[in-house]
């Protein structure tokens, strides 16, 4: 099998931790793809031309991250990681949230790049702000229902608030997010998750 994946991929991330927590390297190779560089191969497994991807050992293609995490913690894992979704539509919700804060830190992150260009939307960047610092707050209200065990709820979290430190080092949250953050230092003590650390 493969994954197609970019370093500084948060979605990819996730994707990377549950490789190395259920031990699955061995079976499945890394291949760092960048989409912009529009690989022959990598667009015909994903024409969305979005990291990660999954191909099986049969050829065929499994996207969007949370699909491969739950495919790689099922098929080939032990479920552990994602069953404790299934039981807590709260954490489930918390799991979507954990989603909806990388994809608006993404946003956020191409705001800033435009900058430069003097293309940057003020009233975007506002929102997207407004709303990262709203859902800083919810996670820190409602960090305890987590489960006591790893699932890919933590994982979530740890991705989306690592791509904040990577992406948006400028944003403060551990301040006022003591909850936050000591459930952060504490996954990223993990083999897995210090073997993905966002970079370029």
């Amino acid at each position: 099998m493969k994954l197609y994946l970019t370093h500084s991929s948060p979605y990819a991330r996730t994707a990377r931790i549950v490789l190395r927590e259920h031990g699955l390297l061995p079976r499945v190779q890394e291949k760092e793809s960048h989409p912009f560089t529009n690989d022959s191969a990598f667009l015909t497994a994903n024409p969305l031309g979005k990291v990660p991807c999954l191909v099986t050992d049969d050829g065929q293609a499994v996207m969007d991250s949370e699909v491969i995490c739950a495919y790689l913690d099922r098929e080939l894992g032990n479920g552990g990681l994602t069953a404790p979704l299934h039981q807590s539509w709260q954490l489930q919700t918390l799991y979507s949230v954990c989603s909806g804060l990388i994809d608006t830190l993404v946003l956020l992150r191409i705001e800033k790049s435009r900058e430069h260009d003097g293309l940057r939307s003020e009233f975007w960047w506002q929102r997207y702000q407004d709303a990262t610092r709203r859902t800083l707050d919810y996670l820190e209200q409602h960090i305890d229902i987590l489960p006591g065990e790893l699932s890919i709820a933590q994982i979530n979290l740890a991705a989306a608030l690592g791509y904040l430190d990577f992406r948006h080092p400028e944003i403060d949250w551990r301040s006022s997010h003591g909850k936050l953050a000591e459930v952060t230092e504490r996954l990223e003590q993990r083999p897995a998750f210090r073997d993905t650390v966002l970079r370029d």
